[in-house]
């Protein structure tokens, strides 16, 4: 999977194998940059990108291999550090199993937030073929956006750019749940403004916003900041086919979110925010 595209540059390699680099400010070849440098979007955004990037220059990326993060966590910094200005890859996986830590600075050298991440490469699997099964069990389900029910925009802490991804709460035998729908359509550009990716499946930027929305519900639409999060990947979610969101939250300011499509766990998603 080439990439012809780099939000870093100026890389460089230190004797301990961390990678030094700066991070791109064009907001026409980056357009989520618009958003603040601690949204979650952006966050896990970067989280892709800043890995391409020092793995590239690592000698460690094969961009013949297909490669899924299962696990990542950020921490946020100074909440009022503005867009990364620079950053320090420092990897810890060996072989097939990826690990990585990374900080983001902004120009003032405000840490804006630490992020982990693990996950492993599609060395031996024909990737194409093996995701066929799985896209074509979707199919079954598939929806339009227009025959799904989303919650209203001003309680989801959008722009009017960017369309909701998730219905609104609702009580299922006690359980707080809600649902969500990730089409081509709203969850790609140019439909959506701020989301790339490989168009192959929901990916982890898709997640971090679908976590920040419904935390935005359980706030009844509150401005607040997501100060930490984790998010464990274990099943790939398809687009285009509902995705049911059982929701935990048993601190006032933390919640776990239960993810599965099709009656299968596909990820567990925590938040942690604080009171603007």
């Amino acid at each position: 999977m080439k990439l012809e595209r780099s939000y870093t540059s100026g890389h460089e390699v230190r004797a301990d194998s961390s990678v030094t680099f700066t991070c791109s400010s064009d907001t026409d070849e980056w357009p989520w940059l618009v958003l603040p440098a601690q949204h979650p979007l952006v966050i896990q955004t970067q989280n892709f990108w800043t890995s391409v990037g020092a793995t590239a220059a690592l000698g460690t990326r094969d961009d013949s291999k297909w490669s899924a993060l299962t696990w990542t966590d950020w921490t946020l910094g100074d909440p009022g550090a503005g867009q990364a200005a620079r950053g320090v890859f420092s990897p810890s996986g060996d072989g097939d199993k990826l690990a990585f830590s990374t900080r983001l600075f902004d120009e003032r050298d405000r840490l804006i937030a630490e992020i982990n991440g693990k996950g492993v490469v599609f060395r031996t699997r024909n990737f194409e073929k093996w995701r066929e099964g799985s896209k074509s069990t979707a199919k079954k389900g598939t929806l339009a956006p227009t025959d799904f029910e989303y919650a209203p925009r001003e309680l989801l802490g959008l722009s009017n750019k960017e369309p909701p991804l998730i219905a609104p709460l609702s009580d299922i035998g006690g359980a707080l749940a809600t649902s969500a729908l990730i089409t081509k359509e709203n969850g790609l550009m140019p439909g959506h403004p701020y989301f790339s990716g490989s168009g192959d499946h929901v990916n982890a930027p898709h997640l971090a916003e679908l976590g920040r929305q419904t935390v935005n519900l359980l706030c009844k639409g509150a401005p607040f900041p997501i100060s930490h999060a984790e998010m464990d990947m274990h099943r790939y979610i398809e687009l285009g086919t509902p995705i049911a969101v059982v929701v935990d939250q048993t601190e006032t300011h933390e919640a776990t979110l239960a993810v599965s499509q099709l009656d299968r766990s596909c990820a567990t998603i925590t938040m942690r925010w604080s009171e603007v």
